[in-house]
Order: structure tokens, then sequence, then C-alpha cells
């Protein structure tokens, strides 16, 4: 295939890359694990498969067509190049509103810092669910001696 040599294999972006369906985005979106600074917001959750898939809704507020696409490329290069480096089984999804593509605005280093402060807070809730779903040991009494 032609451009093999320049693209690896893992580097893709492939259709399983990508969150395709409402019911997918809306489970994302209740998890209510996310992480914004105004510009950018990106929600996480598991997704109980051996890799990542993200998920992109780039707002009206944005710009027009041009600029929408344009932010939605950058933000999967900033996945597809960066896919070896992430943690595995998530659904990724970024909303970028109004100002991001101001020049000044790094969009790829915003979308790392959001989804490692994501994956934090997902890695958080997911071990308090674990410890209250682990019923305590019974507590014995101890002997004094």
């Amino acid at each position: 295939m032609p451009g093999e040599d320049y693209m690896t294999h893992y580097q893709r972006f492939r259709r399983k890359d990508r969150l395709q369906t409402r019911a997918a985005f809306a489970r994302v979106f209740a998890e209510r694990c996310s992480k914004g600074d105004g510009r950018l917001v990106v929600y996480v959750a598991s997704n109980g498969l051996p890799f990542s898939r993200l998920g992109l809704s780039v707002s009206k507020r944005a710009g027009k067509a041009v600029r929408r696409n344009y932010i939605r490329r950058r933000i999967r290069e900033s996945f597809r190049i960066s896919k070896a480096d992430l943690p595995q089984g998530l659904d990724i999804v970024c909303v970028a509103r109004a100002g991001a593509d101001s020049a000044h605005y790094d969009i790829a280093r915003a979308f790392h810092s959001m989804l490692a402060g994501s994956v934090k807070r997902l890695s958080l809730l997911s071990n308090k669910e674990q410890s209250t779903d682990k019923p305590s040991p019974p507590k014995t009494p101890r002997k004094q001696g």
C-alpha cells in the first residue's frame, strides 16, 4: 500500500478508533467525567475494549465549517499521533467551543492536558466505586492482654 512505510499501522485513525453512534456519545456524557478550560472540554468513560476511541463535537460558535473542520483535524491528529501513549480502553469525547481556533491557543496541548485530568478523575472515581463495592471485613474483637 502506498505510504505504508510513512505511517505505521498503529498510527492510523481508523473507523474502529471513532465513536460513531449517538448512544456511544450519550454513554460518555452520562459518565460525567470531564475536564475543560472554556474552549475545550474532554469527557472520558471506560469502554471495555483493548483500544481507545475518539468522538468529536465542535460547536457552530467555533466558526464556519472551514474553521470547525480545522479544529477537528487538529484534535484527530493529536489523538492519532499519541494513540500509543494514551491509556487503553477509553472512550474520549472532545467538545470544542468558541475560541478553540485562536492563534495563541494550542489545541493539541490543551487536548492532552484535559485528557490527563479527565483520566485522573476517572481513575479516582473508579477506585472510589471499587472501595465502596467491596464489603468490609467483619470486625473481630481484639484480645486485651
